[in-house]
């Protein structure tokens, strides 16, 4: 039975594939960046990568004794992380999915970008429709109202992740660069 890649193999992948890097560099990343969403501790870089190595997907080159050298991915890594890269969204985790966003701005295939963004959307407006039928069910306007106001969290998030997926297509589909885009937030997708 194949191991399956964690999410935090996933990003290991993706940094490597941006830039081979040392053990020690890919950990500081993930203490130093956001990146740290993806990994329990700075601990478990070390046996992630191990791991990753171990299903052959990294390989580390020009080490000396002690020093790995830098990692880089297999051809069976690559085309790992392409497949992932390009696997449709699944509704019941659109945080790990923006990972995969994150690294699709390499890709030299811009379409896969705007797949993403569709299937994206298409995963987050399931969900929410799937919630508020829930909601709308005997089960649900039986639940205890703390719980529905759970629920209906849920389901505003599963809404504007929805809308989020449309109006950065469209961003990106008009040529908007960084500049053009307030990412302090204020510069919303509009319902």
């Amino acid at each position: 039975m194949t191991k399956a890649i964690t999410p935090l193999g996933y990003a290991l992948m993706g940094l490597i594939n941006q830039k081979p890097g040392s053990g020690y560099a890919l950990r500081k990343l993930f203490e130093t960046t956001p990146m740290g969403n993806y990994s329990s501790s700075p601990g478990s870089i070390y046996p992630a990568l191990a791991g990753l190595g171990r299903m052959g997907l990294v390989e580390a080159r020009g080490g000396k004794g002690r020093a790995k050298g830098l990692f880089h991915l297999t051809p069976a890594g690559e085309a790992a992380f392409q497949a992932w890269l390009m696997a449709s969204v699944d509704g019941r985790d659109l945080a790990a999915a923006m990972l995969r966003f994150a690294f699709l701005q390499d890709h030299p295939d811009r379409s896969l970008t705007f797949a993403f963004l569709d299937s994206f959307a298409a995963a987050a407006a399931s969900e929410a429709a799937a919630l508020k039928a829930f909601l709308d069910g005997d089960f649900g306007r039986a639940m205890p109202l703390q719980s529905r106001l759970a629920v209906k969290h849920g389901l505003g998030q599963f809404e504007s992740s929805a809308q989020w997926a449309v109006w950065a297509k469209r961003v990106l589909e008009d040529g908007e660069g960084a500049e053009a885009v307030n990412i302090s937030g204020s510069t919303a997708p509009s319902a």
